[in-house]
């Protein structure tokens, strides 16, 4: 396969790593990305094992319809749904999955799974936290 086939079945269109939240309750959130560098909007729906992705931002990849894809992945929630409007961005997943998981937070304070203030959800999954040594976290 080459270079860029490989990077269109690769392509996520919206990163929520880098999605910093101010609300969160149990398995839906809404939060910003700060660093808008894609004018335009996003949406991945995904039921069971079937998944839409639709894109329309400046610099994306083509998908295989243009815009849209639909394709089947692996099983890890029974209904999800992301988007993103420019900076603002929502998911919601049943039950909740890697992608969106479990949290709380009210105006940008975290309380779960991790404890902190205007955190990005790529830190909140982490087993790490930056500015934390390896002596300060417990083994699991």
């Amino acid at each position: 396969m080459s270079a860029p086939e490989q990077a269109r079945m690769d392509f996520d269109s919206i990163d929520e790593s880098k999605v910093i939240v101010h609300h969160a309750c149990c398995c839906c959130y809404d939060g910003c990305v700060p660093e808008v560098h894609h004018i335009g909007c996003a949406a991945q729906k995904t039921v069971l094992c079937l998944e839409c992705d639709l894109c329309c931002k400046t610099g994306a990849p083509c998908l295989c319809c243009g815009c849209c894809a639909f394709r089947c992945v692996d099983l890890t929630t029974c209904c999800k749904a992301q988007g993103q409007f420019f900076c603002c961005v929502t998911g919601s997943a049943f039950p909740p999955d890697d992608e969106v998981p479990c949290m709380l937070n009210v105006c940008f304070l975290n309380c779960f799974p991790r404890l902190g203030c205007c955190m990005r959800l790529g830190d909140m999954k982490a087993k790490q936290m930056p500015w934390e040594s390896e002596a300060t976290t417990t083994s699991d």
